[in-house]
């Protein structure tokens, strides 16, 4: 059954904006701020929605060609709702539960898991350049923040000298670590909407890709305002912060990502993060959140369960389209 490009285009369009919605609903990005005590709720998600859009519009244009181009050859009309559809599933489920997965994970498992299903000849050596990035980008963050926080610790013991000393230093970290959050929500807008529209680009239709990283910006805020706080809530009591803890845990993440974005690199910013978090937890001694456990797991499952969603959503929609 052929159906009319402008009605699979508007489908593509109302999928894209589910699963940049719910990209939005899972962006732990300030939880760090929020862990720390820096500014409140309200005050995180104005911040959080003024950086969603502008690093979408102006960063996500390389990613995107990356996801949609890069790994899979000759991208269908179905492929590409499916590869919507699963990401969406896999997204809405996770974000429910309040755990933050890697949205770029399921997208490149759905591709992947579908792509070997339909036997398509597709580009393994990106997908191992990419593997590489997502297996080195959060051990790095781990050791970074690891080794920064036994430098900043040392400085601490050797210059600060009683409360308000402390005081002052924290309150300086506050502003520093602000402006690397801001930092790390600016990339990280411009790598994730990339998943929303990513695969659509793939398609080689005439499609007005700035249009799309609008509407991908708005639709990430939305899930920010509307549900964003769960998970920054979750994520931000990983382990104990403060400004200067918070500072430490940030640096690694708003680096990677910037850089992975600037190259058309799609990455996890919440698996940087989180390995930021446990790092900083066994640098400082501290407890780590015992529900941890469910966020490796689901981490563990993401690739595998888009790819099979991936194959069991596919025949419906190929027998529609």
């Amino acid at each position: 059954m052929a159906v009319d490009f402008s009605v699979i285009l508007i489908i593509f369009l109302i999928i894209s904006i589910v699963i940049a919605f719910g990209i939005g609903a899972n962006d732990e990005t300030f939880s760090g701020i929020y862990g720390s005590r820096i500014l409140n709720m309200k005050q995180i998600l104005i911040l959080a929605t003024i950086f969603a859009i502008l690093g979408a519009i102006i960063l996500g244009e390389a990613v995107s060609k990356t996801v949609g181009k890069g790994i899979f050859p000759d991208v269908t009309y179905e492929v590409v709702i499916t590869i919507l559809v699963s990401t969406a599933i896999w997204l809405i489920l996770s974000s429910a539960l309040g755990l933050p997965i890697s949205t770029t994970h399921a997208t490149i498992g759905a591709i992947i898991g579908l792509g070997i299903a339909l036997g398509a000849n597709l580009d393994w050596l990106k997908i191992l350049e990419l593997g590489l990035w997502w297996i080195l980008s959060p051990i790095i963050g781990y050791v970074i923040t690891f080794l920064v926080y036994k430098l900043l610790h040392q400085y601490k013991v050797k210059h600060l000298n009683g409360f308000q000393s402390y005081e002052k230093a924290e309150k300086s970290f506050s502003w520093i670590v602000l402006i690397v959050i801001c930092i790390t929500a600016f990339s990280r807008s411009g790598n994730d909407c990339s998943n929303a529209v990513g695969i659509v680009v793939g398609i080689g239709e005439d499609i007005d890709v700035t249009l799309l990283l609008v509407i991908t910006g708005i639709s990430l805020a939305g899930g920010l305002i509307v549900l964003g706080r769960g998970v920054i809530k979750s994520v931000g009591k990983i382990t104990e912060l403060h400004p200067s803890t918070a500072f430490t845990a940030q640096i690694p993440t708003a680096g990677i990502l910037f850089l992975g974005t600037a190259l058309g690199i799609p990455l996890s910013g919440s698996h940087m993060l989180v390995a930021s978090l446990v790092g900083l937890s066994k640098a400082s001694h501290t407890p780590v959140k015992k529900g941890l456990w469910k966020i490796v797991l689901i981490w563990f499952l993401t690739f595998p369960m888009a790819g099979l969603l991936a194959i069991i959503i596919y025949f419906p929609v190929n027998a529609l389209i």
